[in-house]
């Protein structure tokens, strides 16, 4: 069975440096470069955000931090997890 998903959400994620699909959810969840993950619908609207966490630190990554992808990976699999588990 594939998903439909609308313009309004492709047009929000053109400028993503990381995109995760998340089928089981219907939830998109996209990183731009800043210290938040945003989590969309696939009709493109913003359903919420998760601030991206140091894996070395385990604290959150603020405004002006450096951010290392490899956090943002671990930061999207800490909240697919939560979904499942939780």
């Amino acid at each position: 069975m594939s998903n439909t998903y609308s313009l309004h959400l492709l047009e929000k994620l053109h400028l993503s440096k990381l995109v995760y699909f998340n089928k089981d959810f219907n939830e998109v969840y996209s990183w731009f470069g800043g210290h938040e993950i945003k989590i969309f619908n696939y009709i493109g609207e913003e359903i919420g955000h998760s601030t991206i966490i140091n894996n070395k630190t385990k604290a959150d990554y603020q405004l002006t931090d450096n951010i290392e992808e490899k956090d943002v990976q671990l930061s999207i699999d800490a909240i697919v997890r939560s979904l499942y588990n939780g």
